[in-house]
């Protein structure tokens, strides 16, 4: 009677201690759509989806730190520019990547730690690099009229952001994410903001011209898979199977 009083005691015990051990999303990695959207002298083009999307293909990785916080990089290439006519409009590739930290907010403190829904805002440092487009004409015909975009080294750049994640299973999330991305220069569209070189604003066709620097928005829409799974005691993450 004693020896099974023990071996039910130690069965217990080691139940206990698994059901205590969850898991969290370790170590992932996406593969993103992007939309990029032009902020600058020509027009301000966030959140605008009529005319050219200026798509783009992303990747991150992310690394699970807390049950409030992620670290990871992220990256695009594809198409940048801004469109007001037919007349008027520029266009180029661009290069990002990024360092960020997200705060999460299905933490155990804001929301549940197994909730399917894991809202969090971001805050990054990156650098972008810009191109010419091989399909706009380099050949400076109508270079007024069709400015090429400026290749002028690499940008620094702080991406803001926010977005959502919603957990499919264990291995599987799709999530959406806007950031904000603030630049430190003026030149990504051929034009300097009241510099000498301003060649089209100022004038009646376009009198706009942005103060300050120029900026960049970036729609991310993310297929995530974990690659890794990590068992903790008392810590999120929760059994979505």
């Amino acid at each position: 009677m004693i020896k099974k009083n023990i071996a039910l005691i130690s069965l217990l015990t080691v139940v206990s201690l698994v059901s205590a051990q969850e898991f969290h999303k370790d170590l992932r990695i996406g593969l993103s759509f992007v939309k990029n959207e032009y902020d600058g002298d020509y027009g301000n083009g966030l959140f605008k989806f009529s005319g050219s999307w200026n798509p783009a293909i992303g990747l991150s990785l992310t690394k699970y730190i807390t049950p409030s916080f992620d670290l990871g990089l992220q990256g695009s290439y594809g198409i940048y520019g801004y469109r007001e006519t037919n007349a008027h409009y520029f266009t180029g590739l661009k290069l990002d990547a990024s360092l960020f930290v997200h705060y999460k907010f299905d933490n155990g403190y804001i929301l549940d730690v197994n909730s399917r829904l894991s809202p969090f805002i971001s805050l990054g440092a990156g650098v972008a690099t810009y191109s010419i487009n091989s399909a706009v004409d380099k050949s400076g015909t109508n270079k007024a009229i069709f400015p090429t975009i400026i290749t002028d080294g690499t940008d620094f750049v702080i991406p803001l952001g926010a977005g959502v994640t919603y957990h499919l299973s264990n291995f599987f999330s799709i999530q959406y994410q806007y950031l904000y991305n603030i630049t430190n220069s003026d030149i990504h569209d051929q034009n300097i903001s009241g510099g000498l070189n301003n060649r089209f604003f100022g004038t009646p066709a376009h009198p706009f011209s942005k103060p300050g620097n120029d900026a960049y928005g970036q729609h991310i829409v993310s297929l995530i898979y974990v690659i890794t799974e990590s068992a903790t005691r008392n810590k999120c993450k929760c059994n979505y199977r």
